[in-house]
């Protein structure tokens, strides 16, 4: 399942009928997103009005599904969003029985927000009222102003043979762009030594491959179910094929990543050799304490990035997700992170050079995965490509959170 074609103007007459405040903003020459205060999504971009880049639940096919949606209070509407991690912590209730203890605390999301803009910026407002499951239990807190505002076009100061198409055209005027920056300010407060920490996530739809920008022999571990050969080594980093049919979620080392992962999936018709990028940027700090867990592995930590791969129980999605800066409680000064959101549409030769500037993973490569080749057709084959997240016999002692400055 990838879910219904819904262009611009069903959006927002969705958002409308349903009572929700929004705001669309241009992020492109021909591009605009659709800022959300249900759940505090952003959805597109949406390129000459078309469809939503985005994934988007079936709901948004008619205005009664949407309101029953929403009627709910039902998280999963689709779009980018930002939640409080660590998971394991504050939606996990019994680790021993992650599934079946799932609880999605209902001020972070949907919550409620606060929507204003002033010129080509949107923010949004909301506390979270959150528990913690695992030690320190408690009471938490959470602050958090999402600021959406347009980003710059990333090769606009390229110059060289480089950063042109055979034609010699230049990449900025071959592709179609859409890009913003989310601006994310969470400030926690609580009655002991809790961790928490912005947790960026796009709902893509599935069908591509992801690459995440990383050194050779990266640490990748496995949350869920083990990923197998829908990941591979490839130059430049890692390949990864999200299906919306195999559930899998992994993390990848922050000293092994930059902060830069992408996904490329065809677009159109096979015949037109048209793709789709989407470029996440963030700050990978290998100093920081990054604190999500897999269920039986306490102490298994240090990912600041995570790729997740539906399989279609709860739409047939995929997630492109980064970590903002860890906090510790009890009252910490609040931190400020910017993640970039970067889109390009295109022909397909085209949109695999942007990723290779921007991903450091050759052409070739993202186009061959982006024409359907797996990740296994990709790079070398590994016996082992992920640390499997078996607990420790006896564990040590948790590190000590320190927070990033």
């Amino acid at each position: 399942m990838t879910g219904p074609v819904v262009d611009l103007a069903a959006v927002e007459a969705r958002l409308a009928t349903a009572g929700i405040a929004f705001e669309r903003l241009a992020v492109g020459p021909d591009a605009v997103v659709v800022v959300s205060s249900y759940g505090g999504r952003v959805y597109g971009p949406f390129f000459a009005a078309g469809e939503a880049e985005n994934w988007l639940p079936d709901a948004f096919a008619s205005d009664d599904a949407f309101g029953g949606l929403v009627g709910s209070g039902d998280w999963n509407v689709g779009g980018d969003r930002v939640w409080i991690g660590p998971e394991i912590a504050y939606m996990i209730r019994d680790r021993d029985d992650y599934w079946g203890s799932y609880e999605m605390p209902p001020s972070l999301d949907p919550g409620r927000h606060d929507l204003d803009r002033t010129g080509d910026r949107v923010t949004l407002s909301r506390v979270a009222e959150l528990e913690a499951f695992t030690a320190p239990t408690g009471h938490v807190r959470a602050d958090l102003t999402l600021v959406v505002r347009p980003a710059a076009h990333p090769l606009r100061h390229l110059r060289g043979a480089s950063a042109a198409g055979p034609d010699g055209t230049p990449l900025v005027d071959a592709v179609e762009y859409g890009g913003y920056v989310t601006e994310v300010r969470l400030g926690i407060t609580s009655d002991g030594a809790h961790e928490a920490e912005s947790w960026m996530l796009d709902q893509v739809r599935a069908g591509g491959t992801a690459f995440v920008a990383a050194v050779p022999d990266a640490q990748v571990t496995d949350y869920y179910e083990p990923v197998g050969d829908l990941l591979a080594e490839v130059p430049g980093g890692v390949a990864v094929s999200l299906t919306g049919a195999d559930r899998f979620k992994i993390g990848f080392a922050a000293p092994h990543v930059t902060g830069r992962l992408g996904y490329v999936r065809a677009v159109g018709d096979p015949a037109d050799d048209r793709a789709v990028l989407f470029v996440r940027g963030s700050h990978s700090d290998p100093s920081a304490e990054y604190s999500e867990e897999p269920d039986p592995s306490p102490g298994v930590r240090g990912d600041s990035l995570h790729l997740y791969d539906d399989d279609g129980g709860l739409g047939g999605f995929a997630e492109i997700e980064a970590r903002g800066t860890p906090v510790l409680g009890p009252r910490p000064e609040p931190v400020t992170d910017r993640f970039g959101s970067w889109w390009f549409r295109g022909r397909t030769d085209d949109v695999a050079r942007v990723a290779q500037h921007l991903l450091g993973v050759p052409a070739p490569t993202v186009a061959q995965a982006a024409r359907g080749a797996a990740p296994r057709l990709l790079g070398p084959s590994v016996a082992s490509p992920t640390v499997a997240p078996a607990p420790a016999p006896s564990p040590a002692p948790l590190p000590n959170p320190t927070p990033s400055p």
